[in-house]
């Protein structure tokens, strides 16, 4: 039966994803003007327009060709894993991808791991504890941390982290020192003595909602009448808890896995501009500014990919981890 279904899904995904390349190439070229165009004018500025350059342009990236002939020659390379060149820099793409996206992915990742390690437990105490004073603490906490935007608390960190520890750059992954020298062991430490800045400040916010919305979960399902049967029967309270309403209650986190999967190689965008990390997403900002089709494009279209693939999976653990939900059922 889940073969059968995950069957179903991709064959449905398939024709999904076409109809979206199609739409993510078409809006990047949506707005006036193209790359070609802001190029010539550039040259202008320089002072003359090499011609040459501006034909070789064109028939490298089929500038005088319709646009539906750019999307055929730019989807049939990315299927067969060519992703051609960014106009602006001329560097392959999927090598722009190797170099940017493992960092960005070990933010993100660490990110979620962060997130889920103080969420599913203060979410559990707080429910328990309702109405309690560490209820109201980790509640005021929670909607202070949810209210403030995270490019303001990175800004807030910077200045906090100056006059505390000023030897101490929060900015980048690896201090000045590091830049151009090999690999080490000091060198590898001094990025985790960076790594769990960015890490924090994104985590600070999705650990806030994740504690509410598994508080106010957990509460609803302690009010059912299978709580109180298990209570009765005399099994132990953390058993009871633990092995019943969380189970039920942790659905929205496992569903939360499709959104979670494409921000893992896009990751935050102003805050990676505030703390000036070398990570994708202001890359991506920089080509749709420019138009720079083939990066922006196959940036966005991965992230894509990525949210039909957590979809599915999330749909997967949600049937693993909550028996009531079954492939098929009516």
């Amino acid at each position: 039966m889940m073969i059968r279904y995950i069957l179903q899904r991709i064959m449905i995904a398939i024709p999904t994803l076409l109809v979206i390349s199609f739409v993510v190439f078409f809006l990047i070229q949506l707005p006036p003007g193209s790359f070609l165009d802001a190029k010539i004018a550039a040259m202008e500025l320089e002072g003359g327009v090499d011609m040459a350059e501006i034909e070789t342009l064109k028939n490298t990236y089929h500038f005088d060709r319709p646009m539906i002939v750019q999307y055929y020659y730019w989807i049939t390379g990315f299927v067969t894993g060519d992703m051609g060149k960014s106009f602006e820099t001329d560097v392959e793409v999927t090598r722009t991808l190797a170099e940017l996206v493992p960092v960005t992915a070990a933010i993100s990742l660490f990110t979620i791991l962060f997130t889920w390690s103080l969420a599913i437990p203060f979410g559990i105490i707080a429910a328990v504890k309702r109405n309690s004073p560490l209820d109201y603490s980790l509640t005021f906490i929670g909607l202070t941390a949810m209210a403030t935007p995270a490019f303001i608390i990175a800004l807030i960190f910077q200045v906090v982290m100056q006059s505390l520890w000023p030897q101490f750059d929060p900015t980048g992954l690896i201090s000045r020192e590091y830049v151009n020298v090999p690999w080490s062991m000091a060198k590898f430490a001094d990025l985790l003595k960076h790594l769990w800045v960015p890490v924090f400040i994104l985590g600070v916010g999705g650990t806030a909602g994740m504690i509410r919305i598994l508080r106010a979960n957990v509460i609803d399902e302690l009010k059912k009448q299978y709580v109180l049967c298990a209570r009765a029967r005399g099994m132990h309270p953390v058993k009871v808890i633990l092995k019943y309403p969380v189970r039920v209650a942790i659905n929205p986190l496992v569903s939360g896995i499709g959104s979670i999967l494409p921000s893992i190689i896009s990751g935050s965008m102003i805050i990676s501009i505030v703390l000036g990390l070398p990570t994708l997403g202001p890359r991506v900002l920089q080509a749709l500014m420019n138009q720079d089709t083939y990066l922006a494009a196959s940036c966005v279209f991965i992230q894509c990919v990525l949210a039909v693939v957590g979809i599915l999976l999330s749909d997967l653990l949600l049937a693993v981890v909550d028996p009531r939900i079954k492939f098929g059922g009516k």
